[in-house]
């Protein structure tokens, strides 16, 4: 008996239903094969009235077995009363599903196309994957309402103790000394005062799009309450950038001079500057005696490990700029090595420091909550909320594909004598910009009246902001940018620093959604403090997909990949999916993730969002590109390669012995870095660094993915049963569990740990061990081998499991081949195909590109002859341990670099496609 499509999907209550908003939607849902139901508005799932006789629309009880999982999938908003709405439809719906014995998930489009059918159509072919990362990102309705509430720029779980409304905090503190020097600090520049540099027609002034009242008028502060500063406790100062949170401190410092202060912060920019105003010592000039002894001491997180907190309790603590503090602390990779340390000793000081005070112009509740949890139990913290709002600056808004018309703009501002700064989250953006304006000097056949003269151009961004000259620029950098018509600066710039006085007549942010979220894009955006107009470009949308924004399932598999580790290694799963680390720190960890990936997934709405709440006036620009740029970035970016790629082959050579003394040092001038990455890839591949060879590495990257290869096709050591299920697993070979087993011997917390058994064990399941055996053999597969045809059904069976543990999603309607090439691709292989058979019957068959494997079967047979040397070295050091005896020469006190050595230039890519 045949029987309809909606009394199959009654039969199987296994299968989630998605409830939309209309019938367009659901149809294009259907048609990529999910389950979906239009409703005729958000209101239309549930009937009745709220608290009385509300319940789930009778259409849909049909529907409602128990066991099925309905996931509401409504239009992405971004008017504030519209999502307002949206929210309350939503819960109530939730509810009115859950009173019926269903669960109910809540999934988010990120935008910035508003029904999921636009949103397939304007993503493409990669739509179908994209929304089925979506849809297994769906969020349980508790989950669903704290993530609203985190949406809410600023604290809205804590309410402040005291409001105020002041252009400087110690106005509301009522100190007559701080409140006179912080008015002699030069008066902001006033938009008015100045003729606006408008890239419009002439005569043709843009149309003001939208503006914000939330501005407050500059010239005096509205009339505010006082506070009397806090002797003890945890004191947040939420205040806009600008406001005299550093000043404030200074005065604590001036009364409280016996106290021992601690300033502890995440860049060493900012670290300095503040070292400088709250008259401390800085740890890098200090040794482990020094740091002991310091009555008044500015370290970063980095080396807090350092520090003997059984002799040190400090009076006060002072962390500035403390949700990204945070985000370094628990995701940075320069942490990885001591965080538990690092982490340890952070909540020693802060439970018996007498004062802790933190401060950050978008402080959020997360924060709090991390630091509440490692002061004594039952404290409750002083919040100071300063509503006065640095913004009233008129923002030209582009929203093109690229940032060429931007970028064009930049040339045109310097070309009418403007003097520019430029922020961007991309240190290769930046680079390749201050190249394309040198190639444009240089070529002997630009046209010259354009350029009469050479833009003195200053730059700073990773590599280079540890160098002398940036060091003793950025100290004095308001009067330093004085002698340059352009400032590019990439996020080591983003916090630390101000430009007070008046130079650049416009500041230019461009933004590629890799690293930066909206709050740390309008940090970099507001180091210059004069209000002069702000031109933005944002991506349309983040270059490296859509990122799980549910912590709840973050966690999860997370946890799941530790046990399934551990499982591998012998090692009791409960005890093994976790390390030293407390839950709330895990619980940190996650939703700062989760927060992290929900902006990077429409970063352009976010950040338009965030100023419009700073107080900001829109102008948009259209959407218009400019291939003259386009063509400049390409072959800027063209010459940067060539000349990374040229200078590292020609590097002088190092030893093994210098290269890991390099490891220890705050900076590498350019030839010392260029020496390290010579050394790493010679050592990693055991061939002649060459131009190509360099090209190919892609910063690492090559290397790890021919260390997975190996790890693959390595046969498993044995097999053994789980006892609990009876299922029999292969044993991961030796060299996997060996840096699990390594990782986890040094590593404490399982946050930083890279779980490479799980990933082996992944790829096994799959069948890619005995795929790659034969394909290696030369055998060829068509795309309905029926190897090929398991992998795919075990891979769309185990999405979620292949998402958390390889990094990539498998669309619903997964294709053999391209898993397959995915998968190879990962372990630095291609596929290569050939045709065969008559016209129009034509099959393609599918081999392994002899090219890349061959290259790949050399570089392993590199790696296994170094671990044999290795092993001979340590059985004979057994022997005569004297005679390799080593003393590694260690500076006193060191903090990683910014980017670990041996990074690619290409660190902070943008999403341009060169």
């Amino acid at each position: 008996l045949q029987i309809s499509f909606w009394e199959w999907v009654k039969q199987h209550p296994e299968i989630p239903v998605i409830l939309c908003e209309g019938e367009k939607k659901a149809a294009c849902l259907l048609s990529l094969g999910f389950v979906a139901i239009a409703l005729p508005g958000i209101w239309n799932g549930r009937v009745g009235k709220q608290d009385f006789d509300e319940r789930l629309h009778p259409d849909l009880v049909p529907m409602a077995q128990a066991g099925r999982k309905f996931i509401i999938l409504f239009d992405h908003e971004t008017s504030s009363k519209t999502r307002w709405s949206v929210y309350q439809a939503t819960v109530r719906t939730a509810k009115a599903i859950e009173a019926v014995g269903c669960e109910c998930e809540v999934a988010l489009l990120p935008g910035p196309e508003k029904g999921v059918d636009d949103f397939v159509v304007s993503r493409g072919v990669d739509a179908n994957a994209l929304l089925t990362a979506i849809i297994d990102d769906a969020k349980s309705l508790k989950d669903y309402q704290r993530s609203y509430r985190a949406k809410k720029w600023g604290l809205s779980k804590y309410k402040p103790d005291v409001t105020i409304n002041v252009k400087y905090l110690s106005e509301a503190l009522c100190i007559p000394e701080l409140e006179e020097k912080c008015l002699t600090v030069p008066e902001l520049y006033e938009l008015e005062k100045e003729q606006l540099f408008t890239p419009s027609i002439k005569g043709h002034p843009p149309k003001k799009e939208s503006t914000d009242s939330g501005g407050v008028d500059s010239d005096k502060s509205k009339k505010s309450p006082t506070f009397n500063f806090p002797k003890s406790g945890l004191v947040v100062l939420w205040s806009d950038m600008g406001t005299g949170k550093t000043e404030l401190m200074r005065w604590w410092r001036d009364q409280n001079p016996d106290a021992r202060f601690l300033n502890n912060g995440h860049r060493v920019n900012l670290l300095k500057n503040l070292s400088d105003r709250l008259r401390t010592a800085m740890y890098s000039d200090l040794g482990y005696t020094g740091l002991a002894q310091a009555q008044a001491l500015s370290i970063t997180i980095d080396s807090l490990h350092k520090l003997n907190t059984q002799a040190l309790i400090y009076g006060c603590i002072f962390i500035d700029e403390a949700c990204q503090y945070l985000t370094h602390l628990l995701h940075s990779n320069t942490c990885k090595q001591h965080r538990a340390a690092i982490l340890e000793v952070l909540e020693y000081i802060v439970y018996n420091a007498p004062l802790v005070v933190l401060a950050d112009a978008h402080m959020d509740d997360l924060t709090v909550d991390f630091f509440r949890a490692m002061r004594p139990v039952g404290e409750v913290p002083y919040i100071v909320k300063n509503e006065w709002k640095n913004g009233s600056r008129t923002i030209y808004w582009y929203e093109g594909s690229n940032s060429s018309a931007l970028v064009a703009q930049i040339s045109a501002a310097l070309m009418q004598g403007l003097k520019v700064m430029v922020a961007s989250d991309s240190k290769r953006f930046i680079k390749k910009l201050e190249k394309s304006f040198t190639i444009k000097y240089e070529d002997p056949n630009s046209d010259q009246s354009h350029t009469p003269q050479k833009w003195r151009i200053w730059s700073v961004h990773s590599d280079n902001s540890g160098s002398d000259e940036n060091v003793a620029f950025i100290k004095d950098i308001t009067n330093a940018v004085k002698n340059f018509d352009a400032l590019f600066t990439s996020p080591s710039l983003g916090t630390g620093v101000d430009i007070s006085e008046y130079h650049f007549d416009l500041v230019f942010g461009v933004f590629h959604g890799v690293s930066q979220t909206a709050t740390e894009c309008a940090q970099q955006l507001y180091r210059y403090r004069p209000k002069v107009p702000f031109h933005i470009w944002v991506a349309p949308r983040p270059p490296f997909g859509y990122k799980d924004t549910n912590a709840s399932k973050i966690k999860e598999r997370l946890l799941q990949t530790n046990e399934m580790t551990a499982f591998l290694l012998r090692i009791d799963r409960e005890t093994g999916k976790r390390g030293a680390e407390k839950d709330w720190a895990l619980e940190a960890y996650c939703q700062i993730m989760a927060n992290r990936h929900y902006s990077l997934n429409n970063l352009r709405d976010d950040l338009r969002s965030l100023l419009t709440e700073m107080g900001n006036t829109f102008i948009c620009m259209g959407s218009d590109d400019d291939d003259q740029s386009l063509e400049s970035l390409k072959a800027a970016a063209q010459a940067l390669d060539h000349a990374h790629n040229s200078a590292v082959a020609k590097a002088k050579n190092i030893t093994l012995s210098e290269y890991r003394a390099r490891q220890s040092k705050d900076y590498l001038d350019p030839n010392e870095i260029f020496e390290c990455e010579k050394f790493r890839i010679s050592d990693s591949y055991g061939i002649e660094v060459t131009e190509s060879l360099v090209e190919m590495d892609k910063g690492g990257r090559l290397i790890r993915a021919i260390a997975g290869l190996e790890a693959i096709l390595a046969p498993p050591e044995e097999s053994f049963t789980d006892p609990k299920t009876g299922q029999s697993y292969p044993t991961p070979p030796t060299i996997v569990t060996q840096k699990d087993r390594t990782e986890r011997d040094n590593l404490p917390l399982c946050i930083d740990w890279g779980n490479y058994s799980a990933r082996w064990l992944a790829r096994f399941n799959l069948g890619l061990h005995q795929i790659l055996t034969s394909l290696m053999k030369g055998d060829e597969v068509t795309a309905d081998d029926s190897t090929l045809l398991k992998m795919t059904e075990i891979a769309i069976h185990c999405a979620a499991h292949v998402k958390a543990i390889l990094g990539f999603t498998i669309p619903s309607d997964c294709k053999p081949i391209w898993l397959l090439a995915t998968l190879l691709e990962q372990l630095g292989l291609k596929l290569t195909f050939r045709k065969q058979g008559k016209r129009g019957q034509q099959v393609k068959l599918f081999s392994l590109s002899k090219e890349e494997l061959e290259f790949a079967m050399h570089v392993i047979a590199h790696r296994v002859e170094k671990r044999n040397q290795k092993e001979n070295r340590t059985y004979y050091a057994a022997q005569t341990p004297a005679a390799y005896s080593v003393n590694p020469n260690q500076q006193p006190v060191s903090t990683p670099p910014p980017n670990a050595i041996g990074n690619s230039h290409c660190q902070g890519e943008d999403t341009t496609e060169f």
